[in-house]
């Protein structure tokens, strides 16, 4: 039989879509009674209102203990809102957290999952059945760990269960190796030890894991999400002569064995036939941007459907959540219907179309329909978003909050990039070489770029900076190259930049071609760099490929300076990668090292190290803010990132105010706002042109944001038992005084230097193109000498420094 081809979703009305399941010749059951979606399902104790299902989809949008994020509880709030009787939240890591924002439940995040549990229930118009879906480690039996260790992952998934019945979950899915257990648990795979063997052996694992649950936490509902159909050859549930059909006698079988352990809810997912041969088109299915199936998709819903009826004949114990449904928009739930009233499963599980309408069961049982443009449409983009790690929703439904992370996301795409670079001019005299403290041969990468050389592309943008990714990232590019774009006058719409400059960059790391490049005979001059921060690098990356030996001391536990231990990771992703492979070659030759913990005046001496090497460079930055005076409760700007960074911070008050002006003003009232704060007031005693701030005027217009522009601040009131209690203000025009009452304040006015006092006579002759300072053969470079510029500025004083540094050692040598 001719198989028709896949189609976008084509139909206007529920007739044409009964027309069409006769003319293909398909058995899908149509309803137009609503009633069955209302109907409550009773499973033993436990009790579900209606028969919707909000299936667990990977948000990507964990906080970094694996703990819910803010986007976590909003998409569960919003499923709640909107009357799903059952809420199956998403595949949550057993133990540690991973670097892919997944949750992640252990005895530190637990008391989040309980909140979010509560503020399900207080959301919703009935008490939702609330399923966790639990993940051992990924490929737990590919990757020949000892039994010993898999069994150690059964008793943490039993652990793990304890914990979410304490936190308020009515049961638990166990998620063995992917979010749907897979065929490849099941099948023989020639691994020695009792977990490799036929179908009860591989499936030993499961079933244990579940019995253990059910005789330490019996008031859990236990419940497996089963991909009954893999889809490809050879594989579990497809027939062996056509691998479009499904063999349902392994998934019967196994549904059996799941019921006699104490399963009681089976929710049912296929996979989609696709032609899987070449790797290239393997490799875009993962990203999410292939994943049409080579069949019509009411042939592929008719096969879920089909396999949710015959394991609700073959378990009939079981409820049955079924799946596939999106494609069908607005008539999905006329098929949902038709189902349950022909006993072809228990629920109906909705996973985009969740993401798409939140509120689809309040639509359907209050109007009895939904409206075609609130559906899901398979644009495809959450799982763009899913595939590359990005918080995932529905980017045309909820484009908002989603819309931002998907235009982000598609910024480092080829053909956006391509377009992007296709509308630079290639200026000779090019104003946006003039605008940028480097000097970045920016024509010459870009037309590199656009002729596909991207090697020569990298060696241009190399040439002036060793940091591209972390420049790329950092520098304000309406101040700098992109701002005096020749295209931002023309049609206000710059050239991407940084952006190409960001994606040449981690693609030339990704080569092994950022690493510094050394020559081949070393100087014998050893030059000591305090302060590991932007300048410190991008002067020790010059001097290394001088031939001089480096040694870096850096007051932290890691290398970036501030950037690395203020900038939010939302605004600025793991720079230590960049830094690590720039370095490697010169860390493996042992031309440079990196000593942490050492700060100038407790545990390094100047006078020694000036010694001990031929030249010193001080590239300390800044760490101080402004302040005008201490209580409890009130923080530097640069304090409270770190902080919050390093998850140290505790709880932030409701009411909180932000003296800004200064470089870490914008970085803080972000962070204030995405930790909890309900006000937050603006202070700054000029106008809004004259504040450092670079958000989107729109941010201002939040609810809970006060801009207090014109107000100056005096001091701080404080309680009797010296914490805080208000802020003193005076009104510069009005001459007129308040007292604003806050819980926190947050200095972020300007940035001074720390050690000012024994730093400043030996800095006084510097400035930061004279690096030189009042001690012989010790230079400064970076926010010491700059007050706090952009990491771009600091790059090019960095490298400005080592030059002068190696001018110096050179003619000492002469």
């Amino acid at each position: 039989m001719e198989i028709p081809a896949y189609q976008p979703f084509y139909l206007e009305t529920l007739d044409a879509l009964r027309v069409e399941l006769d003319r293909i010749g398909l058995e899908i059951p149509v309803s137009e009674n609503m009633a069955p979606l209302g109907e409550p399902l009773c499973i033993g104790a436990k009790r579900i209102p209606n028969r919707f299902c909000a299936q667990p989809i990977t948000g990507c949008d964990a906080d970094a203990s694996g703990a819910p994020g803010k986007l976590t509880r909003r998409r569960y709030l919003r499923y709640a809102q909107g009357g799903f009787g059952l809420i199956w939240v998403e595949a949550t890591r057993v133990g540690i957290p991973d670097a892919a924002a997944h949750l992640a439940l252990n005895a530190q995040t637990v008391e989040a999952f309980r909140s979010l549990a509560d503020a399900i229930r207080q959301a919703a118009p009935a008490d939702p059945l609330l399923i966790l879906q639990l993940a051992a480690a990924p490929n737990l039996f590919g990757n020949g760990l000892p039994d010993a260790e898999i069994e150690h992952s059964r008793a943490q998934l039993v652990e793990a269960a304890g914990l979410a019945a304490g936190a308020g979950f009515d049961g638990v899915d166990l998620c063995c190796l992917r979010n749907t257990l897979p065929g490849s648990l099941l099948r023989a795979s020639g691994r020695p030890g009792p977990y490799g063997g036929s179908l009860e052996n591989r499936a030993r694992f499961l079933l244990e894991a579940l019995a253990e649950i059910r005789e330490h936490h019996p008031s859990l509902l236990l419940a497996v999400r089963l991909c009954a159909f893999d889809a490809v050859a050879g594989e579990f549930g497809v027939s062996a002569t056509d691998y479009r059909q499904p063999d349902p006698a392994e998934p019967a079988r196994l549904a059996r064995l799941l019921a006699a352990a104490g399963v009681r809810m089976l929710n049912v997912t296929a996979a989609s036939p696709n032609l899987r041969g070449a790797p290239a088109e393997r490799s875009r299915q993962a990203r999410g941007e292939a994943e049409e199936p080579d069949e019509h998709p009411l042939m592929t819903l008719q096969r879920q459907l089909h396999l949710a009826a015959v394991l609700r004949q073959a378990a009939p114990g079981m409820a049955i959540v079924g799946s596939g449904l999106s494609w069908l928009r607005q008539f999905a739930p006329h098929v949902a219907a038709g189902s349950l009233e022909g006993g072809w499963m228990d629920l109906a599980g909705f996973g985009r179309g969740a993401l798409a309408c939140p509120d689809m069961p309040l639509a359907v049982l209050e109007k009895g329909h939904i409206e075609p443009g609130a559906t899901c449409v398979r644009c495809h983009a959450c799982s763009c978003l899913k595939a590359q790690h990005e918080p995932v929703g529905c980017v045309l439904q909820d484009h908002t909050v989603y819309g931002p992370v998907y235009r982000h996301m598609r910024r480092f795409d080829s053909d956006q990039l391509l377009a992007g670079a296709s509308r630079c001019h290639l200026c000779e005299a090019a104003p946006c070489i003039a605008a940028s403290p480097i000097r970045t041969d920016i024509p010459g990468f870009i037309r590199a770029f656009r002729d596909g050389n991207e090697d020569h592309a990298f060696a241009l943008i190399r040439r002036r900076d060793p940091l591209p990714e972390l420049t790329s990232q950092l520098s304000p590019a309406w101040l700098q190259g992109e701002g005096a774009c020749v295209e931002t006058t023309l049609t206000g719409k710059p050239v991407p930049i940084l952006d190409l400059q960001f994606a040449i960059a981690w693609r030339a790391r990704d080569r092994g071609a950022s690493g510094v490049r050394l020559p081949e005979r070393a100087s014998g001059k050893h030059v000591a760099i305090i302060g590991g921060g932007p300048a410190g690098i991008a002067a020790a990356v010059h001097l290394l490929e001088q031939g001089h030996a480096v040694t870096i001391f850096e007051h932290s536990d890691r290398l970036g300076g501030t950037p690395e231990r203020v900038i939010p990771s939302v605004r600025l992703p793991d720079i230590q990668a960049e830094i690590a492979a720039l370095l490697r070659p010169a860390l493996d030759s042992g031309r440079v090292c990196v000593k942490f913990g050492a700060t100038l005046g407790r545990n390094i001496d100047l006078a020694a190290l000036q010694a001990s090497h031929e030249a010193v460079l001080l590239a300390l930055g800044l760490w101080r803010e402004h302040s005008i005076g201490s209580a409890k409760g009130v923080m530097g700007g640069l304090e409270f990132l770190e902080a919050a960074k390093r998850n140290t911070l505790g709880a932030v008050p409701a009411r909180a105010a932000l003296l800004a002006g200064g470089d870490s003003a914008m970085d803080a009232g972000r962070t204030l706002q995405h930790l909890g704060a309900k006000e937050i007031f603006i202070v700054f005693g000029g106008p809004r042109a004259a504040m450092h701030w670079h958000m989107p005027e729109s941010w201002f217009a939040t609810p809970g944001i006060h801009a207090m522009m014109q107000w100056k601040p005096l001091r701080y009131e404080c309680r009797p038992d010296g914490t805080l209690s208000a802020l003193r203000l005076l009104h510069t025009e009005l001459g007129v005084e308040a007292a604003l009452a806050v819980d926190l304040a947050i200095e972020a006015m300007q940035l001074e230097l720390a050690d000012a006092e024994a730093l400043a006579p030996i800095l006084e002759p510097a400035a930061p193109r004279h690096c030189r300072t009042a001690l012989e053969r010790v230079y400064a470079a970076g926010g010491i000498l700059n007050g706090g510029a952009s990491v771009a500025q600091c790059v090019a004083e960095g490298i400005a420094a080592a030059e002068t540094i190696h001018s110096d050692l050179t003619s000492v040598t002469l």
